[in-house]
């Protein structure tokens, strides 16, 4: 296989893994994380009823093992055509990263949706689509191609966008605790986060329009990052009507606008998360400070 189809093939386990993340948010959005009580199996099984939420459960696990299938390939084409040696680790970590989201998954059914566990899984979950998203990157022709630029502004840009990634990825940690600990803990770091983003986001865009060497190769990616920003606060405000001011009683399941808003929220968050690593990393990659 040549380097050129590893890179079409990281591109496609990044959106099986976005599949994936997608379905583990109507895992959450859905109260269905133990409606299949056993683990590995499903009600000693590999296809038990597909009703109620064993449809959502079973699914995820499904498409938990399919990327977990595409990981073990893309490790072993990875050390068989790849020449950079870090580059082969790196892959080498995301499978590891698989698989103990395997055995993180387990544990939230094994011992009952334990806090400390789901919100470990949350987590690493969008931790691995980061990584399976910088693989295509680092398998592209940008990142091979080594061609530098001079920016004046490129020292404040590269650190500014190291601040923003880890506001988003503590807010990642924060929503994470919301939704497994349904608002009692973490709601306030969460909402103040919620502020500090989309500014961070306004602050990234106006440093990038502010010259135009910038402008004109990162100018697209920042405005996706802003406008995902956005969106989330309204999805944001949307998951907060539903859950928290919304109170439904434990006995009812959630409705159609409470899963899709909560399972929206935390998907688009993930994409801000790996939106703005990836631009982090071709910012350090492509930008050199003009002397």
């Amino acid at each position: 296989m040549k380097p050129a189809y590893l890179h079409h093939y990281v591109r496609f386990v990044a959106a099986c893994t976005f599949v994936l993340l997608v379905a583990g948010g109507l895992v959450t959005s859905t109260g269905s994380g133990l409606s299949v009580p056993d683990w590995p199996l499903s009600y000693g099984g590999l296809f038990p009823p597909m009703v109620g939420g064993i449809r959502f459960e079973h699914t995820h696990r499904v498409i938990a093992g399919f990327v977990g299938i595409l990981m073990l390939i893309l490790a072993i084409l990875t050390w068989r055509v790849e020449t950079r040696r870090w580059a082969r680790f790196v892959v080498l970590g995301a499978l590891l990263m698989v698989l103990l989201q395997a055995v993180l998954g387990g544990l939230t059914v094994i011992y009952l949706l334990p806090d400390p566990v789901s919100v470990s899984h949350a987590c690493l979950a969008q931790t691995f689509f980061c990584l399976v998203l910088s693989l295509t990157y680092f398998t592209s022709l940008e990142w091979k191609s080594g061609a530098r630029f001079d920016s004046i502004g490129a020292a404040a840009l590269k650190r500014l966008l190291i601040l923003t990634s880890a506001l988003v990825y503590l807010q990642l940690i924060a929503g994470a605790v919301v939704r497994h600990t349904q608002g009692a803990h973490g709601l306030a770091l969460h909402i103040t986060l919620a502020v500090a983003i989309p500014l961070h986001a306004l602050f990234v865009v106006r440093k990038i329009s502010c010259e135009d060497a910038l402008s004109v190769k990162f100018s697209s990616h920042a405005l996706c990052i802003g406008a995902l920003a956005m969106l989330q606060v309204f999805l944001g405000l949307g998951s907060f009507y539903f859950t928290q001011m919304l109170k439904r009683p434990d006995d009812v399941p959630a409705g159609l606008g409470e899963v899709l808003f909560r399972t929206a929220h935390q998907t688009n968050g993930a994409l801000i998360l790996s939106l703005c690593v990836l631009l982090t990393l071709r910012c350090h990659r492509l930008l050199r400070r003009a002397s």
